[in-house]
């Protein structure tokens, strides 16, 4: 033992002082990193400041204090600097966020100092409470209006966790589907909806059978696929097609995400064509060439469009292009990474998402994605390195693809509520150049300088976007952290933020900045629906929240006629790629519900007891709970003393139509997300009628349960009336399945009235004329369907969907989630 460390044991802070431990030297005491709180009670602690999560959760944030000199430490090194030891303080020195060219995270910093100011009110309030109600009060101007401040509603934390055992999964405040985790009347709505009609349980098993035989195609075609050059360049079609499809690439892409270099990709791209062997070019390029054909081929719309079982011809042949592909770039080795392979990391990554292909792993793939990124220093000046070492041209490729990934990432973070890499992150690559691809190439040893942003350019996009970037990084991060105390003066703080930053996006004349100026408009409207919905709910009860409401039909209005302007243009992109119609729809849905008048049938009778147990027994059955009826159904009015709550609503629920008529498009052009299709169609079921009065007394009390019934049945209907048109548009119409499914669905099948003895208004359902002329004279004239030849008895829930982004096992209303026709999304 060495004399040092005895003489540490014996002078310690509280030991005695005298002649001889003067002259000894005297340790330094340790710093506590914990709260004090924590400490003493021996807990873990989280260390976030200024109040950390136990203590917050506890009721005890007056008591949760830090040690001063960790305080004082930061003060003196300001947020910036990152020589500070690992532990060595609270954990929200590890939390900034370092921007380009930005010296001072300003959001980040903000929020901490808006958030002791209000530790310092609330330790007032308990000084003035221990020394008495009025005895003890400070003489500032807050403390004077104490009484007129407004009180804050208790929000909760939006989330989707469940599953069993390890087989679970989480979804976060700002997944657009969270929310419905808070609307339980839309549950009940649902659950009544389904137990109203079984027809949709005939759907059910042609749309199961369907699944079943495409994934058993697409097993068989894994398994002869190993990822070899050979299969890659046999994917590769004839000249004429590549071409279309690479022209369309760069005009719709290319003028936003940032990947390929345009002069250097033709260059080699005649290259490609001029070869005499496929040994004379890297099957590299190749496997770009197969990926902009699976980006590209569902981008515009198909007259044509067929289906091969409830997937889309197209969506399939993209599928079977992505999966050879990602095979071979499995294969290729990471120990030397090129411009080629992050570039076919992003073109996956990008053709997956513009699929709607394997979304449920889209978060792992593309942290992924930034981790390589990252553990190449992309996120860093490139002119750290050496001299000589990195070409001006490979200085600028790096520029670009980390701001392509950079926003790949975060998007994907912010549709899964799961916080980003970017996070805590320190970076200091500046943005790319604003310049054409034609102002520099790889032979050029000094780039241009850049153009002024008003100037479109292929690279105005990222520039943009980078602005913007911190705030949507510390949105994320604040939005998604369950123990953030956001006040509505937040909400309205970063409202001036967000409104600041979409008025200072360029107006740019070139018809090539269409998608481009619509995606920066996206990427910050999406915000001011999460901010704004959980106080736009409260609208009707206090006023103070109207703004919220008018800043939510006011966001989703700019979204949806943003989205119509880009498909009156052929471009399907954005829709396919982004989750912003669905957003939309279920934020407005929400608000415009209880925002109205709400009331519960007085003579809706109890479901019978025989179709509560056919269905409970299917659900236990396939694994499911059965359903437990815990929310009842209520029927919402319009408003009929606010006459502003009542345009909104009014304006909403014609936003919502909308919105479900541009979710179509996505559906039949790829074939998937039907389940949300569902819920849009159940969300405008739900909704109050706007043909009457909103002052008519009438029309609030005299609710019947044969209304609330009307109302599901139309929401099912739009559902069958799809999935008609999809059995009537298979790529194989004279397969031994499908004709199967044809000859079935004349067979009619009794209606739940019907089997439960009452009387039924229609006693037995439409019979559908085999054939799609038979199927399209079904639909218009608006009737009911019944589609295969399984009765309603057979079973109460359907299958999980495989494909999914989530998995609706352990749902609260499990018979409406395991309603189960496509798999996809």
């Amino acid at each position: 033992m060495s004399t040092r460390s005895a003489e540490s044991r014996e002078v310690s802070p509280d030991g005695p002082e005298g002649a001889d431990g003067a002259d000894k030297r005297v340790s330094k005491k340790r710093k506590v990193l914990s709260c004090y709180a924590c400490r003493n009670r021996k807990m873990k602690c989280d260390r976030i400041f200024p109040v950390c999560g136990r203590c917050q959760k506890t009721g005890r944030a007056d008591q949760c204090t830090y040690d001063p000199r960790l305080i004082d430490n930061l003060s003196a090194n300001g947020p910036d600097e990152h020589h500070m030891e690992a532990g060595s303080g609270p954990s929200f020195v590890q939390q900034d966020f370092h921007s380009a060219g930005a010296a001072l995270p300003s959001d980040a910093l903000t929020w901490k100092l808006r958030v002791q100011e209000r530790r310092l009110e609330m330790l007032e309030k308990k000084l003035a409470a221990l020394d008495g109600a009025k005895s003890f009060t400070f003489d500032t101007p807050s403390s004077r209006f104490d009484n007129l401040a407004p009180e804050e509603p208790r929000i909760r934390e939006d989330m989707m966790f469940r599953g069993k055992g390890f087989k679970t999964q989480f979804y976060g405040s700002t997944s657009p589907l969270s929310s419905l985790s808070q609307f339980s009347e839309l549950q009940a709505f649902t659950r009544e909806a389904i137990y109203s009609d079984g027809n949709m349980h005939r759907v059910r098993h042609d749309f199961k059978a369907f699944r079943i035989r495409r994934k058993a195609l697409l097993n068989d075609k894994s398994i002869h696929t190993h990822g070899r050059d050979e299969e890659v360049f046999a994917l590769v079609p004839q000249k004429s097609v590549v071409d279309q499809h690479v022209a369309m690439y760069f005009q719709m892409w290319e003028t936003s995400y940032r990947i390929l270099h345009e002069p250097a990709f033709w260059k080699d791209y005649q290259t490609f064509w001029d070869r005499k062997s496929n040994d004379e070019i890297p099957t590299s390029y190749a496997a770009i060439l197969v990926y902009v054909i699976a980006i590209t081929k569902c981008a515009k719309p198909n007259d044509g469009n067929l289906f091969v079982g409830d997937s889309s011809a197209d969506r399939e042949d993209a599928l079977n292009l992505v999966n050879t592909c990602d095979a071979w770039l499995s294969r290729q080795s990471r120990k030397h990474l090129t411009l080629p392979f992050f570039q076919l990391q992003c073109l996956s990554l990008l053709a997956k998402r513009a699929n709607c292909l394997k979304l449920k792993q889209d978060w792992v793939n593309s942290g992924e994605m930034m981790r390589l990124a990252i553990a190449s220093g992309m996120h860093r000046n490139p002119a750290l390195l050496a001299g000589g070492r990195i070409s001006e041209y490979d200085k600028e490729m790096r520029r670009r693809l980390w701001a392509t990934i950079a926003e790949l990432e975060l998007q994907t973070s912010i549709d899964c509520g799961l916080q980003s890499s970017l996070c805590g992150l320190y970076f200091d690559v500046q943005p790319p150049a604003n310049l054409p691809d034609e102002a520099f190439s790889p032979e050029m040893p000094q780039i241009p300088a850049g153009r002024p942003i008003e100037h479109f350019t292929s690279a105005s996009y990222l520039n943009v976007a980078l602005k913007s970037l911190p705030l949507r990084v510390h949105l994320l991060q604040l939005l998604n952290n369950p123990t953030t105390d956001l006040q509505y003066s937040d909400v309205l703080h970063y409202d001036a933020q967000v409104t600041s930053l979409l008025s200072s996006i360029p107006t740019w004349e070139d018809s090539r900045a269409t998608m481009a100026s619509a995606l920066l408009d996206f990427q910050l409207r999406q915000f001011l629906l999460i901010l704004h919905r959980p106080f736009a709910k409260l609208a009707a009860e206090n006023q103070r929240y109207s703004y919220s409401f008018t800043v939510c039909v006011d966001a989703a209005s700019n979204i949806l006629s943003s989205y119509e302007t880009l498909i009156s243009k052929d471009m399907l992109a954005l829709n396919h790629l982004r989750n912003d119609i669905l957003r939309v729809g279920i934020t407005l849905a929400q608000t415009v519900y209880y925002n109205c008048t709400l009331t519960s049938p007085s003579d809706m009778p109890p479901m019978p007891a025989n179709s509560i147990h056919a269905m409970d027994v299917g659900s236990a059955a396939m694994g499911k709970q059965p359903f437990s009826n815990a929310t009842a159904v209520k029927v919402a009015h319009l408003p009929r003393n606010h006459s502003l709550t009542t345009t909104l609503c009014t304006t909403a629920i014609e936003l919502l139509e909308k919105a479900r008529q541009l979710f179509e498009y996505k559906l039949l052009r790829l074939g998937t997300a039907y389940v949300e299709f569902w819920l849009l169609c159940a969300a405008i079921g739900i909704m109050p009628s706007t043909h009457q009065p909103a002052t008519s007394i009438a029309s609030i009390t005299n609710t019947t349960p044969d209304e609330l019934r009307s109302r599901a049945r139309k929401a099912l209907e739009r559902v069958t009336s799809l999935c008609c048109r999809v059995l009537a548009l298979q790529k194989d119409p004279e397969n031994v399945f499908a004709t199967t499914i044809r000859n079935n669905v004349a067979l009619p099948v009794p209606s739940v009235a019907t089997q439960t003895g009452a009387t039924p208004k229609n006693e037995m359902l439409p019979t559908i004329i085999p054939g799609a002329m038979g199927l399209a004279a079904q639909m218009a004239e608006g009737r009911g369907f019944g589609i295969g030849g399984a009765t309603s008895g057979d079973g109460g829930a359907f299958d999980d969907l495989d494909d999914m982004q989530f998995d609706p096992q352990g749902w609260t209303f499990p018979d409406f989630w395991s309603f189960d026709i496509d798999g996809g999304f």
